[in-house]
């Protein structure tokens, strides 16, 4: 009998050992970067995945942020750093020059229906009352034949900084607008639903970390934020060609929500 009973005991442990090993197995497998899903490092902060479509940031070099550079004049895009020793994209566009822009994101596109933020720090060294056209846009290709061609776009113009929205007649809304400051670092979130329709699309904005409230009295404006056959950002300084302007831009980010891209 109490051969019987060890004997069953033996098999108890056994078969509980096994059982142990086999989920230790499991765990080991689904840790192993060959069988689990890789995240990109670049993507996660501590232990939450962030939903960062596109990072800008100048330390992941020009090929791999820039679908183009477009420069009318003698400006230049170059790289420096800032206080805190990150590096910055550099956008001069010199007296009598007309623009100097990065076209981005590189590998990454918008599409009907799409909810994105897109965020990014920006100093600008230039004349207070310059008139620009444009230190940010985004702008739809192909341009031959668009109809906004740039449905939203931020400019300077008398001393001010003034987010900008075309229609499908290219008649420009002033949506929001503040007094312009200059070398000094400003913080930006565009939050935008992607629709060739008015009445579906809509845009909300975020300056030095507030939510604006926007030229209707609300904090969402519906208009048409798609044009021609796709849209893109642009950061640099377009415009202004009378005196040099300089354009600092750092810590560029597309995502899916405000915490993706806010700084």
């Amino acid at each position: 009998m109490n051969k019987k009973m060890n004997r069953i005991k033996h098999f108890a442990t056994c078969g509980i050992a096994c059982l142990v090993a086999l989920a230790l197995s499991n765990c080991k497998k689904g840790n192993d970067a060959s069988t689990a899903e890789i995240v990109n490092p670049s993507l996660k902060s501590g232990n939450e995945t962030k939903s960062v479509l596109f990072n800008g940031d100048a330390a992941n070099g020009s090929s791999n942020v820039w679908k183009d550079i477009n420069i009318e004049g003698t400006g230049s895009v170059t790289t420096i750093n800032d206080e805190t020793g990150t590096l910055c994209w550099k956008f001069l566009k010199p007296a009598d020059s007309h623009r100097t822009e990065g076209h981005g994101a590189k590998n990454y596109q918008a599409d009907e229906d799409d909810v994105i933020y897109i965020g990014w720090t920006s100093k600008l060294y230039m004349p207070l009352t310059l008139q620009t056209d444009a230190v940010f846009q985004w702008k739809s290709y192909p341009t031959a034949g668009a109809q906004a061609n740039h449905p939203i776009m931020l400019r300077t113009k008398n001393g001010n900084l003034e987010l900008q929205y075309f229609d499908i007649n290219h008649n420009a809304t002033v949506l929001w607008s503040t007094s312009l400051s200059t070398s000094t670092w400003l913080k930006f979130v565009i939050r935008m639903k992607i629709s060739y329709d008015d009445s579906v699309g809509y845009v909300e904005f975020w300056y030095n970390g507030v939510k604006q409230t926007l030229s209707n009295g609300n904090q969402r404006v519906y208009c048409r934020t798609l044009d021609s056959d796709y849209c893109d950002p642009k950061w640099g300084v377009y415009g202004g060609d009378a005196s040099q302007v300089t354009n600092i831009v750092k810590k560029i980010r597309i995502g899916t929500s405000y915490s993706d891209v806010a700084q």
